[in-house]
């Protein structure tokens, strides 16, 4: 999903996660906790995997 890692910063009470997508464009979340927002920037920054496989039948 993004090129760089994700910046998390705190602002006014809140956590900010910051990251550039695919298209150059900042994608910005907000977390209630630190914990919230190391976890979903961890989440973000893991390379894209492939589509699930079809189970067999």
């Amino acid at each position: 999903m993004a090129y760089a890692a994700p910046v998390v910063t705190k602002e006014e009470n809140v956590w900010v996660i910051r990251l550039q997508n695919r298209s150059g464009k900042m994608q910005e979340y907000r977390c209630a906790t630190e914990n919230q927002a190391r976890q979903l920037a961890m989440v973000l920054s893991r390379p894209d995997t492939e589509a699930p496989r079809a189970q067999p039948t």
